[in-house]
């Protein structure tokens, strides 16, 4: 796979993307409920980490900004796409996730079945061609069940019993 480096211009769209997320993000966090009525403390409030992660998104999305800006993103503007076939992992992962929050979390699936089922298709489905091409195909499968089961039930048990989250 050759990696070419993106365009000035598309690190500055992409660090406007990622600051504007960050923003939404940290709007929403501030928006969450503190749970004051449980005299619940500043630090155990739900909000706090999704506020801290967009504070940090925002942090990177200025710096990816500013390296783009000191690149020449400005005095080139050029976007260049190109073939849908070279962001075929971005687009699958954005199929993944859709299907995941739409049709499994969507549909009233035990949390744990899943995120069991989506961690071990994202692993199947971006092992795919290495696991082929090297005659692994059916231990690649068998590796990434095991792993999606063990992940979405830690990430359920974490969740439900350590930081008291109610899944759906």
């Amino acid at each position: 796979m050759e990696d070419k480096k993106p365009s000035p211009f598309v690190d500055l769209m992409s660090g406007g993307v990622w600051l504007a997320l960050a923003i939404a993000i940290v709007v929403i966090s501030w928006k969450m409920d503190r749970l004051a009525h449980l005299q619940a403390s500043i630090y155990t409030a739900p909000a706090l980490v999704p506020g801290l992660l967009g504070i940090a998104i925002a942090i990177m999305g200025v710096l990816l900004i500013l390296r783009s800006v000191r690149a020449g993103a400005l005095s080139q503007p050029h976007l260049a796409i190109g073939n849908i076939r070279d962001h075929w992992r971005v687009l699958t992962a954005l199929a993944l996730c859709f299907v995941f929050a739409i049709g499994l979390i969507g549909s009233g699936m035990p949390f744990w079945l899943a995120a069991a089922l989506f961690i071990a298709a994202f692993v199947f489905v971006f092992q795919f061609e290495d696991r082929k091409a090297a005659g692994t195909l059916l231990r690649g499968a068998g590796l990434a069940v095991v792993f999606g089961l063990v992940c979405g039930g830690a990430i359920h048990y974490v969740f439900q019993e350590l930081f008291l989250v109610r899944l759906p």
